[in-house]
Formats: C-alpha cells, structure tokens, sequence
C-alpha cells in the first residue's frame, strides 16, 4: 500500500512541478516529472511522446486575416543509468507550430511569425538517503523562439532542484528551488524561486498538495473515476475528470487555462517575449495498452491572444486577439 501511495503521491507532485516550472507540455514531460518524484529508484521507465492538434481557422480581431496554426510536439525521456539509490536520466523535447496568417503585430507592424519552435534537451540526477529522504535536480537547456538558437538572446535555461522528506507512510515535505532564465520572479528576473509544499494523503481516495508556489488535489470517489486539479497563482489552472470504461479505455473532460512564450529574434527590446494565452474545455478518450498508446481529443479554446511584452502587466502592448475556435488533436506514445 505504502509503494501505491507514493507512486500516486509522485504523479500528483510532478504535474505540478511542470506547470510551475512554467511549460505547456506534452504528457511526456509531465512523465518525466512524474518519474522524478517517485519515492522508489531503479525502476524509471523511458517513454516516447507525439502528438499533433489542429486548431480552426478564426478571425482575428481589428484585422483582415485569419488565423490558424497545426502544433507539433515531440518529447522523449530515458534512464542512463539507475539502481535502488541512483538515477540519471536524458530528456528531450520539441513543438513546432506552423502558422498561416498575414496577421501583424500592430505596435511595429511586423509580421506575425510564420513559425515557432521550442526545442530542449535535459539531463536529471536523483539520489535516496538511507533515511530515505529523496534528493533530486534537472537542467534544461534549449531555445524558444520563431529562429531558434539564433543568438544567446534566444537561449532558455532551466534548473530545480527538489528535497523529499517523508512524514510517516503517507505524507511528505517537498522542498523545491527553481530557477528559469524566462520567467520573472515579482517583477525580476534570473532570480531561482523557492518552494515548500506538504503532501497529504489521508487515505487511498485522496492525494493533496499544499503549499508555495502551487496547490494540488487528486480525489477518487469510486475506483473507475479520478478527479484531479492543479492551480499556480495567478493564470494558471488545470483540471480533469476521468473515467476508466474497462481497463484500456478511459475517457474524460478536462479545462486548462495556460499560456507559452518565445522570443521572437527580430524583437526590438531582448527582455521582449511572445505570450499566447487561451482557455480550453476538452473531451478526450485514451486506450492503453502495455507499451503502446494512443489518445484522442477535440476541445473548445476561448479568451485566446498574443502580446510581446516583459510580462502579464505588457498584455495591451503588441497584443493580437483571435476568434474563439476549436482543436482536435492525436496523440501517441510508447514506453520501454
């Protein structure tokens, strides 16, 4: 029971920790995440992610253009090297996002970018005390951008660390240090950002995560349906509720509220970022089998726009709004 708990505990603490680390990714970095924070070593998993979503052609507003965009990510993550007290794992990643539009940024009248690409490599250590305190880090090496690596403007760096002191069979301390050369830290950046969280598992139903700079809850009131939410002040939110119909098919609803940026490199300030925000409600169904799987969804995405800016506060500044519209998407993946 105690070895259950923790691997629930471990899903819980790693979706959150993607989100704070401020990415909207692909299930396969949160896999990875996932896997960082499972209390046992020596049995990490690798896994392969693709998956590709259309969304719909809208108007976008104040303009006479549309604009729709096919976004591909890609993510891989694979032990090194493990055993009961040492881990190291590889990670990488891409999404590409292709863009049709003659939508431009109306403070520069610059064109709206044709292409956007993040790409990231990462490398993650874990080591178990022999108080079976959990020590672990990951850094992340990449670019974001519509020309990615096309100069050190362009660069993404990423670190964390985390400390796992567990309290009895069930609970634990989760201590998280994390710095992120693009995102601001109240209103500064290149400042790493300190956390502390305490996970709380009364039971086998209810899994919760309280505490700086995220708050998480997992909740199954039957054995076929889980409940799952995560908030990170202030605009960031998920949400699920899945249903296991047998045991490969799952379907469930979902609502995201999220956001991604890059640095465009022909930007007239280097601080400058290209955020796009949206909120979505998804329906999905999921079928897994041993080492295969493959997942299918259609959402509704509203309240969607792009901005250049430093941060949240420059949201009014190059801002472009589009139309609400729709996003079907597949995904497929493989584990080994």
């Amino acid at each position: 029971m105690v070895g259950r708990c923790g691997r629930i505990a471990g899903v819980v603490v790693g979706a959150v920790l993607v989100v704070v680390l401020g990415q909207a990714v692909p299930a396969g970095a949160q896999f990875e995440l996932q896997q960082w924070v499972e209390p046992t070593l020596g049995k990490m998993m690798g896994r392969g992610d693709y998956r590709l979503q259309y969304y719909s052609t809208e108007p976008v507003d104040g303009q006479n253009t549309n604009l729709n965009v096919d976004q591909h990510n890609f993510t891989l993550v694979t032990p090194l090297f493990q055993s009961s007290r040492d881990e190291w794992s590889l990670s990488g990643r891409l999404r590409y996002q292709d863009y049709e539009t003659r939508a431009v940024l109306p403070d520069t009248a610059e064109r709206f970018p044709n292409e956007l690409y993040d790409v990231r490599g990462g490398l993650g250590y874990r080591h178990k005390f022999e108080n079976d305190w959990i020590l672990g880090g990951s850094f992340t090496f990449g670019s974001a951008s519509d020309e990615p690596f096309h100069s050190e403007d362009e660069l993404v760096l990423r670190a964390a660390g985390l400390l796992r002191v567990p309290r009895g069979e069930r609970d634990a301390w989760i201590f998280t240090l994390i710095y992120a050369s693009d995102e601001q830290i109240l209103g500064m950046r290149h400042v790493p950002f300190p956390g502390v969280a305490y996970l709380w598992k009364p039971s086998d139903q209810l899994t919760a995560v309280i505490g700086v700079p995220f708050t998480s809850l997992e909740y199954k009131p039957t054995e076929k349906l889980t409940l799952e939410a995560t908030y990170v002040p202030v605009r960031t939110f998920h949400a699920k509720a899945m249903y296991a119909v047998f045991r490969p098919l799952r379907v469930f609803l979902g609502f995201d509220s999220d956001h991604d940026a890059y640095y465009r490199a022909a930007r007239g300030d280097k601080d400058d970022q290209l955020f796009y925000y949206e909120k979505r409600g998804t329906v999905g169904m999921r079928f897994d089998l041993r080492h295969v799987g493959i997942e299918l969804t259609g959402s509704y995405v509203w309240d969607r726009f792009y901005f250049e800016g430093e941060s949240f506060s420059d949201r009014h500044d190059n801002r472009i709004d589009v139309a609400d519209g729709t996003v079907v998407g597949i995904r497929l993946s493989t584990r080994w």
